[in-house]
């Protein structure tokens, strides 16, 4: 599913990542573990194509990274507090992302389904702006589950997250065993519940 060979990324004259070399099987959960400023962070947006890499490769499913055909392989939460419409309600913006993958009504069922899932209706109806950090990064993790992607990336989800809401999150990636989960956390329990873990380093 992940082919990653001597990916580096450089900020100025500072590396953040690599070169790292990693691959990961369809299903498979692996934890990006190691202190802040580490590159965990970029290298999940690396892998999402948000970042381009100063060297090596990244490719999704056979496809480059940051390519239409990866992208829609990819189910994203990374820096999600500038990310919705705060104005909106929280399902309106699931609503507006899940149309840009499905057609209007397999989109709006998607989006009931992971709420439902996920069991944030209240939230939903809440506009954004209105929202505390642990509303939003729910948001964002139902909206990284919508149009069934085959990767799922995931910086720190559950951070913010009360313990119910970190179970609900894990028993949804539990009900999608072919997906492989990239997942960056400091929380031992998350870690426990990946299949192996790839350590970075302080710069």
């Amino acid at each position: 599913m992940l082919a990653v060979r001597e990916l580096i990324r450089d900020f100025g004259e500072r590396r953040v990542v690599g070169p790292l070399t990693a691959d990961a099987r369809g299903g498979e959960r692996i934890a990006l573990v190691g202190p802040n400023g580490s590159g965990k962070s970029s290298f999940l947006r690396c892998v999402a194509g948000v970042l381009a890499p100063s060297g090596g490769t990244v490719s999704i499913g056979g496809f480059a990274a940051g390519s239409r055909a990866a992208k829609e392989l990819i189910g994203a939460s990374l820096s999600q507090e500038r990310s919705f419409y705060l104005r909106l309600t929280g399902e309106a913006n699931l609503l507006i992302f899940a149309e840009l993958r499905q057609a209007a009504a397999q989109a709006k069922a998607s989006v009931r389904s992971v709420i439902e899932e996920l069991d944030i209706a209240a939230i939903a109806q809440q506009r954004v702006d209105r929202c505390s950090t642990g509303m939003v990064q729910q948001l964002a993790l139902a909206r990284a589950m919508l149009g069934g992607p085959s990767l799922l990336l995931l910086d720190e989800p559950t951070r913010s997250l009360d313990a119910e809401a970190v179970e609900r999150l894990w028993s949804a990636v539990e009900r999608r065993p072919a997906v492989t989960l990239l997942i960056a956390t400091h929380r031992p329990e998350d870690v426990a519940r990946c299949d192996r873990s790839i350590a970075f380093a302080a710069a």
